[in-house]
């Protein structure tokens, strides 16, 4: 649904996908599964900022923004909105980039 871009553990969950296979696999067991009709998520995600997005519970949230800015809050940033971008090019039927 439409508040999917401003939970931050769903970013995460993308995040940690990404992260542990390899971009094809990642891409091709992502599955969107529009609730809105006129919601595009992966257009949504493509413009995703970590700093927008929260959780419910304010100590998951805390314990998440420790691993994000880690990493950094714009190569997290980044890589989210990268993904969705690979996301809809298998999608649309593009070959993936990485194997």
């Amino acid at each position: 649904g439409h508040t999917y871009t401003q939970r931050l553990w769903c970013a995460w969950e993308l995040f940690v996908l990404f992260a542990f296979a390899s971009e094809r696999t990642a891409a091709d067991r992502a599955v969107f599964v529009p609730l809105q009709k006129e919601f595009d998520t992966l257009s949504e995600l493509e413009h995703f900022d970590a700093r927008n997005s929260h959780c419910f519970d304010p100590n998951e949230e805390g314990r998440l923004r420790l691993v994000i800015t880690a990493v950094g809050v714009d190569t997290f940033n980044q890589r989210v909105k990268s993904w969705a971008g690979k996301l809809r090019g298998v999608r649309n039927g593009s070959p993936s980039t990485s194997k």
